[in-house]
């Protein structure tokens, strides 16, 4: 247990990727970066990395990660993405992504779904190589750390204010001035500090996991939501 470990948590946004770094689980400071790869290099010194993304992709139906942490969630439930499988994410285009979809899962994907695959094999590809990052939902975070279901979406003010408070009750305050995170969306921001906060419960040895005992896929990566 290390309850004193550098650790940090990574989100997407609009221009690219914010972290939050948290030392003993107090707010450190906060990084940009265009691409996963730098951001993730410029955290060498962390122990922990939590990335809200999927890692270990299904080969046909939905993983039980997503379906479980959406129980978990409860109101929230249709922000935990349904992971679609490899072969869909892989395609070069909607169409044929449709296609392999249905015939995989008798399911078709969505535009949305498929637009975020070239993101979702940027992060396959980092986290093969990094066992430092572990896959990690701002929601079932934020559920866990309040211990009761979030109604309100995290773009609304009720709920940015639900959010931050429940940061900072478990220690986590974050200042006025970011720097060139400042730039983040709000929401950004607090995805990434509760992602943190999860892989501080990892790197303390406290943590859970949806499904809770994990195993590794057909893709060598362990299909797992930490909390």
């Amino acid at each position: 247990m290390d309850e004193a470990a550098l650790v940090a948590g990574i989100d997407k946004y609009s221009h690219g990727w914010v972290a939050v770094v948290l030392r003993a689980g107090q707010f450190d400071r906060a990084l940009v970066a265009p691409s996963l790869a730098p951001l993730v290099a410029e955290l060498a010194d962390a122990r922990v990395i939590g990335l809200d993304m999927p890692i270990g992709l299904p080969e046909r139906e939905y993983r039980p990660a997503d379906l479980q942490a959406r129980d978990f969630v409860g109101p929230r439930r249709a922000s935990v993405f349904l992971t679609p499988p490899r072969a869909v994410l892989e395609a070069l285009d909607y169409a044929t992504a449709r296609e392999r979809s249905l015939a995989l899962s008798n399911r078709s994907v969505s535009r949305q779904a498929f637009g975020l695959h070239k993101t979702i094999l940027e992060a396959d590809v980092i986290a093969r190589r990094n066992p430092r990052i572990r896959e990690v939902h701002p929601e079932v975070s934020f559920r866990a750390l309040a211990d009761e279901p979030f109604p309100e979406p995290k773009s609304s003010w009720a709920g940015m204010v639900h959010r931050r408070l429940a940061l900072e009750r478990a220690g986590i305050v974050l200042p006025e001035k970011l720097g060139d995170a400042g730039w983040a969306g709000v929401a950004d921001i607090l995805d990434a500090a509760a992602a943190a906060w999860s892989a501080h419960r990892v790197a303390s040895g406290v943590e859970r996991s949806f499904p809770p005992e994990p195993s590794v896929g057909a893709d060598g990566h362990v299909a797992a939501i930490w909390y």
